[in-house]
């Protein structure tokens, strides 16, 4: 598959018939965050209450965009229990897609889409002692994403290069002297699957407070991916049949087979107490298990290495004449579409290939986190999760975003209700998780998980995890309720 071939799987895979259904997040901290938590932080694995925890899988898929809104006539609900309205249906009573459902939202502005899914595969962590826990993290994740694409271009390869559709309407070039411009764009593509241990070893400071520090060393394998770039370009109108590009730059490249690398998380934590004699009545009952906890990582530092990959560029420092009427009647036979934009790429001044080797980096991050607890079970989580890769780097990339909103959490049932400043802090979301015994599942976008019917972005994890908590369930349990009795009568007295 040619490079640009590659970069048209990324545009139907972003606009397919059916969109992706942003991350695990919302359940990596607390408590009961157990293996989830390297997913965020290596080093907060150690204070988890279980002697074990396992994960058995997850999965997580998501997509978001600033240019279409898909608009349904029924509820995407009606997709899963086979209740689609009859006219809506093919004659073996299939769904079919209706390309009008797709609804452009031109403004203007460049336009931003990725797409992403995660199975966060089989792994365990235990107690190794009191203040050590090891474990094996599994993942695998496929990332696409486009950014920066002026609506002009936008436009033209929604509408798949077809004149009939009015698919080059966004463009300027109309009289001799007129100039258009192509903004900054990239598109990629990578998908990868790594497996690494994962540890973390909790340090006693003074006053009761805690230091934590974790790693987790990981063994990366690459299923593949494509990029395609090209800087802004420059064109204008020399007359009706000649064209000037004035500056040209195109990058793409198609790396399908099997890549090999390594990655890297660090992580430290701090579990702050207050010292005993700032301790109030009432400290111990609002601040059980801890005052506040921070944490901070770097993610996925590390890379992915392709062999014998075929880079095309095409590169002119200066301007060059095109001549738009012998490419009319060169291409005049060729149906409209990908195949079509790379013969015409092919056609300019200036290409060159070659084999080489590539280095495509993992999606590295920084990762902020607090966790302040303000009653028996009740906390305010917030995470911040900033991208260090450029918007327009080939490496794969994760968007970042903060987050921040109360979790409930006990043993056997936990929630959480956060709000977002998701995908690069561009849009607001309301997001939920629960977790009932060894069941979890949330989303990041509560409103489109609640209206099917228009959709700009879909986000949804779900996955099965289960722990050993110390003691016996039953012991702890009329422990805890001897507590809360001896609590209640202390406080009557009081009163009296």
């Amino acid at each position: 598959m040619g490079g640009l071939k590659r970069i048209a799987v990324i545009w139907i895979f972003l606009f397919a018939n059916a969109l992706l259904s942003q991350h695990f997040g919302q359940i990596t901290m607390g408590r009961y965050a157990g293996i989830h938590a390297p997913l965020i932080n290596p080093a907060l694995t150690v204070n988890t209450k279980y002697n074990w925890h396992i994960n058995l899988v997850g999965v997580w898929a998501n997509f978001n965009n600033n240019y279409v809104n898909l608009k349904l006539p029924y509820s995407a609900y009606r997709l899963a229990n086979n209740s689609v309205p009859q006219q809506y249906l093919t004659e073996n009573n299939n769904p079919y897609f209706d390309r009008d459902w797709l609804a452009e939202r031109l403004n203007g502005r460049d336009k931003k889409v990725a797409a992403g899914a995660m199975i966060h595969g089989p792994s365990f962590m235990i107690k190794a002692r009191k203040n050590l826990s090891i474990g094996l993290v599994t993942n695998a994740t496929s990332v696409g994403r486009i950014y920066g694409m002026g609506e002009n271009l936008a436009h033209a390869l929604f509408q798949e290069l077809d004149t009939g559709r009015r698919a080059f309407d966004l463009f300027t070039l109309r009289t001799a002297g007129d100039r258009d411009i192509l903004s900054k764009t990239t598109m990629s593509i990578n998908s990868w699957m790594s497996a690494g241990i994962t540890a973390a070893y909790d340090i006693p400071v003074q006053w009761k407070r805690n230091v934590q520090v974790g790693a987790t060393l990981k063994k990366v394998w690459g299923f593949g991916g494509a990029y395609y770039q090209n800087d802004q370009m420059d064109i204008r109108l020399i007359s009706a049949d000649s064209v000037q590009l004035n500056r040209t730059f195109v990058q793409f490249a198609d790396y399908n087979q099997r890549g090999s690398g390594t990655g890297l998380d660090l992580g430290i934590g701090y579990t702050f107490r207050k010292k005993e004699w700032m301790q109030s009545g009432d400290y111990k009952k609002q601040h059980p298990d801890y005052f506040i906890q921070f944490g901070v990582a770097i993610l996925d530092m590390g890379s992915v290495r392709y062999d014998d990959v075929r880079v095309t560029t095409v590169s002119n420092n200066g301007p060059i004449g095109w001549n738009a009427e012998a490419a009319r009647i060169r291409y005049n036979n060729q149906e409209p579409g990908f195949n079509l934009a790379e013969q015409v790429i092919r056609d300019i001044p200036g290409l060159t290939q070659q084999t080489q080797s590539l280095r495509i980096g993992l999606p590295t991050r920084l990762s902020v986190n607090a966790d302040y607890q303000f009653m028996r079970n009740w906390f305010i989580q917030t995470q911040w999760m900033q991208s260090m890769r450029g918007n327009h780097s080939m490496a794969a990339r994760h968007q970042s975003y903060l987050m921040a909103g109360p979790r409930y959490e006990s043993d056997w049932f936990a929630a959480t209700l956060p709000m977002f400043l998701e995908y690069d802090y561009r849009a607001f979301r309301m997001g939920f998780s629960l977790r009932a015994g060894p069941l979890y599942l949330g989303s990041n976008s509560l409103y489109s998980l609640l209206n099917t019917r228009n959709l700009r972005d879909a986000d949804f994890f779900i996955g099965i995890a289960f722990g050993n908590l110390p003691g016996k369930w039953l012991e702890r349990f009329f422990k805890s309720k001897d507590e809360k009795n001896k609590e209640r009568r202390r406080m009557d007295c009081e009163k009296l």
